[in-house]
């Protein structure tokens, strides 16, 4: 490949060049790039175009385009720097990613439909040489590895341009090959290899030398058969070319997956001359999805499914369970005494204790599915086919001992010697009667039983232990005269920006009840919803945050500063009533207050559970100001890569991640890839269950934006909060500097 790039020559060169090409053959070149780049399979874009910058004039010129419509070639043929997004990025010389039309889209035309964009400044040695834009779907997320191979083809382009004075097909050819960060090879009619790239030398191993007239099946793995290479070869002598994923072996005998391209080069006769093969090397992105799905549907510390895996097996065993009499059967355990030994021998021993538990009730039982439920919460879930109701109970009582024992034989992990007592409810249903919650709620009330009456055994769910439903039918009962008999009330938790400054609180909700004490949220809550007195709940708590909020400016407490957001709990019913967005938006507005004053959590559960229905009225309130937060973030009820179709603002992380974190590798890890994925998908973090001073410091070095937790101080009153937030003294042990960096 001839040397094009001289150190000596001026960019006013370049434009004088261009101008001289009549537009016939660079751009040509540039818009078969751009057909290049529209290709590549995780690039969900069906339009782009090249400007060519004039530094002189600072205006870009379009030079090439693929699917453009008219008005756009129309209005974007010349654009100033500074305007609309690709004079924004002519101004900044920097990658520009927007997923949908929003303010910096100055330029419109009727009928335009709401997408996103690439813009990438096309630019060599940090001199600016024009900017490629591409249209993608709205809501498609930034994604580093796209933005690379971006500037990679970028980089190609300001080569192409730096070196269209010589305008020979060979010696550009070449060029875009050689720096391409896709492999290329190049083979004879015969499919001898003539040529391969840099990049294919780095993902393959081998070097040119080395495959210099070999053909390119020195790279099969064997995971393909014959049919697939026969049905490639035949779109390539038939349609002249062939796309799609297959797996190759590299040097060292490492199988990989590519997104190959294979196209046959002809001369005007139609006879083949050559074959181009480009291919991207798939490991990073197939290695991020299996990361996702594990994140997604299995427990980080033993490798078992989580609850979202969990819920779907119990729903297809209790679908195939319909047709006939067979049983599902649920058994939920959990280790006794479990919480003493993490909290008197440390989390790493805890974590040890979990993986073995893991690992003991793994196949005990064929066929089953085993999850972890929570801190020290198992769940074994199986199909039990063709027995009575007579003989179920003595099979399922065979095997809850059968576990039992399984996990009381003792083991040593370091120099500790730990036996794992267990607690186990059970119950089993048919899909005709019974739901996949269902049976869990009713195999953790038989557990909960068993804890209570008779820790260290099993229990068989029963008309009996119906008494814990009683309760929670009187409270049911109670629930909807709470707000007549004046029985709630709000406290205030803390929340702290990287600067140790109180930048707001949750609010969360509490009851007491005048017959039967406080009663916890987590089981009030749960009941409200299900007897629909949620919703006026809810609008409790919001106008009742408000009038607080309303008292403090009153008392000229407003400028102290800790009153930037109020986060209060939002149920999934609330999300899903009509009148929701008018109710909240009039709330504010009557005592003065914008919605950016609110945050609206809803749990990961919640947003999991109701996806369907609940988006639009959530756009819509966040459309209005109000900021929407994930609660409980990491507990394993979502599919991450749905998280860019809501409008989110706010990740809180769940805190067992934070509990677990300082003394595992993997839990820190995941804290940080759950910090980092959050950034990138233009998302504040905020971290709660924050205790200790370690967690915070771990928490701040992973970027962190927010805390809450005991660390800082429990949920308080209002004037306690009022008084904690004007504390300029409040003793930390994380110093002003560290919370700073």
């Amino acid at each position: 490949m001839h040397k094009i790039i001289q150190e000596n020559k001026k960019y006013s060169e370049i434009i004088d060049v261009f101008d001289s090409c009549k537009d016939s053959g660079i751009n040509e070149v540039l818009r078969s790039i751009l057909e290049t780049i529209l290709q590549l399979p995780w690039l969900d874009t069906n339009a782009g175009g090249v400007f060519l910058a004039n530094p002189k004039t600072r205006q870009l010129r379009l030079a090439a385009e693929v699917n453009f419509s008219p008005p756009i070639k129309n209005s974007c043929s010349k654009v100033s720097y500074g305007h609309c997004l690709c004079g924004r990025v002519a101004e900044s010389v920097e990658v520009l990613h927007v997923d949908c039309v929003d303010e910096r889209h100055e330029t419109h035309y009727e009928g335009m439909c709401d997408h996103g964009h690439y813009v990438v400044p096309v630019k060599l040695r940090e001199q600016l040489l024009g900017v490629m834009v591409l249209y993608i779907n709205t809501g498609h997320a930034y994604n580093p590895a796209e933005v690379q191979v971006l500037e990679n083809f970028a980089g190609v382009v300001a080569l192409l341009i730096h070196g269209a004075k010589t305008r020979q097909e060979k010696q550009l050819t070449d060029l875009i090959l050689a720096h391409s960060s896709h492999g290329v090879t190049i083979t004879d009619q015969d499919q001898k290899i003539q040529w391969v790239n840099q990049a294919f030398e780095k993902v393959s191993g081998y070097t040119r030398e080395e495959v210099i007239g070999r053909t390119p099946a020195i790279l099969k793995s064997g995971r393909q058969g014959p049919d697939f290479y026969e049905a490639m070869w035949r779109s390539i002598d038939e349609q002249g070319h062939w796309k799609g994923e297959i797996w190759n072996r590299r040097k060292n005998g490492e199988i990989y997956p590519e997104w190959l391209n294979i196209v046959a080069l002809k001369n005007n006769a139609g006879e083949v001359l050559r074959y181009a093969g480009m291919f991207v090397d798939l490991t990073p992105i197939k290695t991020a999805e299996e990361k996702i799905h594990r994140l997604a549907y299995y427990d980080n510390i033993t490798g078992l499914a989580n609850a979202s895996l969990l819920h779907e097996k119990l729903e297809q065993m209790l679908s195939r369970s319909r047709s006939n009499n067979d049983r599902v059967v649920v058994l939920t355990l959990d280790l006794d005494h479990f919480h003493e030994i993490n909290a008197g021998l440390g989390r790493r021993v805890g974590d040890a204790v979990l993986c073995e538990a893991a690992r003991r009730i793994s196949g005990v039982i064929k066929g089953a599915i085993e999850a972890r439920m929570g801190a020290d919460e198992f769940v074994i879930a199986y199909w039990q086919q063709h027995e009575s109701d007579e003989t179920l109970p003595l099979l399922i009582t065979n095997l809850a001992m059968v576990l039992i024992k399984q996990l009381q034989i003792s083991f040593k992990f370091e120099q500790h010697e730990l036996v794992l007592d267990s607690s186990i409810g059970v119950a089993w249903g048919n899909g005709r009667d019974t739901n996949a919650e269902s049976l869990l709620q009713r195999s953790g009330i038989a557990l909960a039983h068993c804890k209570k009456h008779s820790r260290g055994g099993y229990q068989l769910h029963n008309q009996e232990i119906e008494q814990q439903a009683n309760y929670r039918r009187f409270l049911g009962t109670a629930i909807g005269k709470a707000i007549e008999r004046d029985e709630l009330f709000l406290v205030y938790q803390p929340q702290l920006d990287r600067h140790g400054q109180v930048i707001g609180a949750e609010v969360l909700l509490r009851w007491h009840s005048e017959e039967y004490g406080n009663i916890p949220p987590d089981v009030f809550i749960g009941i409200a919803e299900e007897r629909g007195f949620i919703i006026d709940i809810g609008r409790w708590v919001l106008e009742h945050t408000l009038d607080q909020m309303d008292h403090w400016r009153k008392a000229g407490l407003c400028d102290s500063g800790c009153f930037q957001r109020l986060a209060i709990n939002v149920s999934p019913h609330q999300i899903l009533s009509k009148n929701i967005v008018k109710e909240f938006v009039a709330a504010c507005a009557s005592r003065g207050f914008q919605p950016e004053s609110i945050e609206l959590e809803i749990t990961e559960t919640g947003i999991t559970r109701y996806s369907d229905h609940i988006i639009e009225n959530l756009q819509a309130l966040s459309d209005m100001g109000f900021k929407i937060a994930i609660d409980d973030f990491g507990t394993g009820h979502s599919s991450l890569s749905r998280l860019h179709h809501f409008p989110v603002d706010i990740l809180k992380i769940d805190r067992s991640f934070v509990n677990n974190m300082e003394n595992s590798v993997s839990d820190a890890a995941l804290v940080k890839s759950i910090i980092d994925m959050a950034h990138t998908l233009g998302f504040q973090v905020v971290a709660e269950g924050v205790e200790e001073a370690s967690q915070l410091i771990m928490l701040m070095e992973f970027a962190c934006d927010i805390f809450q937790g005991y660390y800082f101080s429990k949920p308080v009153s209002a004037d306690e909060f009022i008084s904690y937030a004007k504390q300029e003294d409040r003793q930390t042990i994380v110093g002003t500097e560290a919370m700073a960096k």
